[in-house]
């Protein structure tokens, strides 16, 4: 009887560097025949190598373990830049070649409700969002400074409060729909989400007692209804189609930084889950008073690229 692995389950095998080299060398002659593999590589790749930053802005640290029959992927140990973008490096003896032309790309802005906070003022509504459009998360504000609205966040908290979660973020977070979005697109084409966010960072009486503490931006992507997010987070993250995650840390007084993280828009995806989030790195479950940290003026575009050839060469 011939042996047929789990190809999906020797792909993650592969992602934690645990593979024989047997399991690589079948595993790197399947995917040059196999195009629907090929993919689940790729997307496994890129949602592995983000998961490793996802970890530094949600808080996992008492996330039960899934059940040992539902596949899902590991916390990774870092991977070449290469497999994330999608080049085989390490499977034996497969490599990628690409079209060398430079396709023209075209970016548009996607609409996010009151991303830059001038249509609201005082609390941010408490707990996960249920509906596409509206901010809502962990204890955190909207205030005016210099004639402008902005985003404080106040307290790490556990989003989902459920016993013994851990609270050592504060995520502020909204579900935006990509539906409508989707049926524009061109399956052709190749789509990019990135969200950016300024962040700055003002002198405040607690910074001696929050050394490690950074700002980032996250984007999940996921084939879903609203309401179902919130009821699996934190364990849907696994699940997500794709992800990215920018980190940044700022001292007290540092001038305003924009960051941004991207992410490759699924065919597939229905629901864009965006956050902006501080967190202490302290693992605590015990909410935490923050200090000056604030975000404002977020953004998402899209960039549509058309697909280049890829050719797999021996």
């Amino acid at each position: 009887m011939t042996y047929s692995p789990d190809w999906k389950i020797l792909i993650q095998k592969h992602l934690d560097g645990q593979t024989t080299e047997e399991e690589a060398d079948a595993l790197s002659k399947e995917i040059e025949t196999n195009a629907s593999l090929r993919s689940d590589y790729l997307k496994a790749a890129r949602i592995h190598g983000a998961l490793g930053d996802e970890v530094i802005s949600l808080d996992l640290e008492s996330t039960p373990p899934r059940s040992s029959g539902t596949p899902s992927i590991s916390w990774p140990r870092p991977l070449a830049a290469a497999v994330v973008a999608g080049a085989f490096v390490g499977l034996l003896g497969v490599g990628v070649v690409w079209a060398i032309s430079s396709p023209k790309s075209e970016e548009r802005i996607i609409s996010v409700s009151n991303g830059n906070f001038e249509e609201s003022a005082g609390q941010i509504p408490l707990g996960f969002p249920a509906e596409f459009g509206k901010w809502s998360g962990d204890p955190a504000e909207v205030i005016e400074e210099d004639g402008n609205r902005i985003l404080r966040f106040l307290e790490t908290a556990n989003v989902t409060d459920k016993p013994n979660g851990g609270a050592s973020a504060c995520n502020v977070f909204q579900l935006i729909d990509l539906t409508s979005l989707q049926q524009q697109l061109n399956t052709n084409d190749q789509v990019t989400l990135e969200l950016s966010t300024r962040f700055h960072r003002e002198v405040a009486p607690n910074d001696a007692e929050l050394p490690k503490i950074k700002g980032s931006c996250t984007i999940h992507l996921y084939q879903s209804e609203p309401g179902a997010i919130g009821k699996a987070w934190p364990l849907v993250i696994s699940d997500a189609l794709a992800l990215g995650n920018k980190v940044i840390k700022l001292n007290p007084g540092d001038e305003a930084t924009r960051i941004s993280a991207s992410c490759i828009l699924d065919p597939e995806a229905t629901i864009a889950l965006i956050s902006v989030n501080v967190n202490t790195m302290t693992g605590t479950k015990t909410p935490i008073k923050l200090g000056g940290y604030y975000a404002d003026d977020v953004r998402l575009t899209l960039t549509k690229r058309p697909n280049l050839p890829i050719r797999i060469v021996e």
